[in-house]
């Protein structure tokens, strides 16, 4: 595929400091941005939808897919899709409520492709983007195929489908779901997550088990593996604590990675084993809670989202909300906490992450947040950009610890996102014809390596460069080409800067410190 050219000019990078504000406008043709001293932006966006829509669009059922929004509409039983480009309306999904195609209640759903993954209290459906249904699972057949003395694709305990993703695995054609235990309070030596064999209607159990952190004590709720999928790993974690775990499929090994917060606990506080229903619902509320981790395939992060534990028990968002940026080595790069009031569920697209206000309508339009930071920056739109490649989770068969890889005697260095701000600084030349005319730009190198660390591919990724300028690409593919060794099996994305003043900086810092030396 033959690379598309980029603009030059800098206006990507020129990051804004501001604060999120859950603010409504007038008018509907235009955003505005709110400035404080914090390390993000925020732009609110109102999108015209006429009369319509007719319902207040709840966070917990929209996703984004490519550069279309999917938001449930509960009042007309639909699903509205929205532009993110053009900022507008363009389709309503109608969906019957009775008959061969009714669905009579979305509990969460997922689009990939063609197809609409829809659960409810009852079934897993299949549907397409005329709203006919392909297939219906239901759940009371999947539960006859599991030892229901101990599981069961019921919940035992209160369920918030709004901290619940809905995950569908492409490659495997299957969906994976946490799995339910009868028997709350032994967890123990059980597995956690199911997949569920679309074509044949199979559950397997597969063999990640409930860590310590959850069966030591009994946590109600917080106890449901929440769940991503990415290549060959599914990315798990409970809402309790601060650990991430991976389940590799391929060789059935589980790792676990503690991304601690910096502001709050990194545990949450336990139930007594005889806690009634009230009780574990006000714990599932107004605990320290951990959600889901997502990819962003536009930037090759991962975020999470967390809250503190709240103890106003008369509401539910008032909490400290945080969110946590980590890289492709699962290294926590960035933790910025977000205003009060915040409501925990956003979608990542080339703009920034989505956040929907609790009130996401206003008249005759549908407002939600762009958030954006020097991580999160806005991206050309699917049609215009090359998503980045999928990397997979850094494996370490003798340690449970991937942190802890290490490179055999006489081996090159191993590259992180810690150093490689350093080494781009101590390595670049920067193009003689560039620095005398004061061109700037930015090149976004990719690379991959295989089982050993070692550096297989050197790429230019079109998504976050900046520049077309051949000099600059060269410059930053040669600096790529003098890392040889990374963690194994996995992408490691860098910017290389090229910026005359940063550049004459640490020029004279060189030669400072070359003349005191001499």
């Amino acid at each position: 595929m033959i690379p598309q050219k980029r603009r030059t000019d800098l206006y990507l990078f020129n990051w804004t400091i501001v604060l999120i504000a859950i603010i409504s406008f007038i008018s509907c043709k235009d955003h505005k941005t709110i400035s404080f001293n914090q390390d993000y932006s925020i732009d609110t966006v109102k999108v015209s939808i006429g009369d319509s829509c007719l319902q207040t669009y709840t966070t917990q059922r929209n996703r984004v897919y490519g550069n279309n929004f999917y938001c449930f509409n509960k009042l007309q039983h639909c699903i509205d899709i929205f532009d993110l480009s053009a900022k507008q309306l363009i389709n309503q999904l109608k969906i019957d409520r009775e008959g061969a195609n009714g669905i009579t209640n979305i509990e969460a759903f997922c689009v990939c492709g063609d197809s609409i993954f829809i659960q409810n209290e009852t079934n897993y459906i299949l549907m397409n983007h005329r709203g006919e249904i392909i297939r219906k699972i239901s759940k009371d057949k999947l539960n006859n195929l599991i030892d229901q003395n101990i599981y069961s694709f019921f919940p035992t305990s209160i369920t918030l489908s709004n901290f619940e993703n809905l995950i569908f695995d492409k490659k495997y054609n299957e969906l994976i779901i946490p799995i339910n235990i009868t028997d709350p309070l032994a967890l123990k030596d059980k597995s956690c997550i199911a997949t569920i064999d679309i074509e044949k209607e199979t559950v397997n159990l597969l063999p990640a088990y409930f860590p310590s952190t959850v069966t030591n004590k009994y946590y109600g709720k917080l106890a449901t593996a929440q769940i991503l999928s990415k290549g060959d790993s599914i990315i798990y974690n409970f809402a309790n604590s601060s650990y991430v775990y991976i389940y590799d499929r391929t060789n059935k090994q589980t790792y676990e990675y503690n991304i601690k917060s910096d502001y709050t606990p990194n545990l949450s506080e336990s139930l007594d084993k005889n806690a009634n229903m009230e009780r574990v619902f006000d714990h599932y509320l107004h605990s320290l809670f951990f959600h889901n981790m997502q990819y962003d395939e536009y930037r090759n992060l991962y975020y999470r989202i967390h809250t503190d534990k709240s103890n106003d028990k008369s509401a539910f968002n008032n909490k400290e909300t945080f969110l946590t940026i980590i890289n492709s080595q699962f290294e926590k790069i960035n933790e910025i906490k977000l205003p009060s009031n915040t409501y925990p569920v956003f979608n990542i697209a080339p703009n920034g992450l989505i956040f929907v206000f609790m009130k996401g309508l206003d008249e005759d339009c549908f407002s939600y947040a762009e958030l954006t930071n020097s991580n999160i920056y806005k991206v050309p739109s699917p049609s215009q950009a090359n998503i980045l490649p999928l990397e997979t989770a850094v494996k370490n068969k003798n340690s449970q610890n991937p942190k802890k890889v290490s490179t055999k005697p006489g081996k090159a260095p191993v590259m992180t996102s810690e150093k490689i701000g350093n080494f781009i600084k101590e390595n670049m030349i920067y193009p003689e014809y560039e620095l005398e005319n004061k061109i700037e730009g930015y090149v976004y190198v990719v690379l991959e390596s295989d089982s050993t660390g070692n550096v297989i591919s050197y790429n230019i990724s079109e998504i976050a460069t900046t520049t077309d300028n051949e000099n600059f690409r060269k410059e930053a593919l040669r600096i790529g080409h003098l890392i040889k060794q990374i963690y194994p099996n996995i992408t490691f994305a860098f910017h290389v800067p090229f910026l005359i003043d940063n550049y004459l900086e640490n020029h004279k810092n060189k030669v400072n410190s070359y003349e005191n030396n001499e």
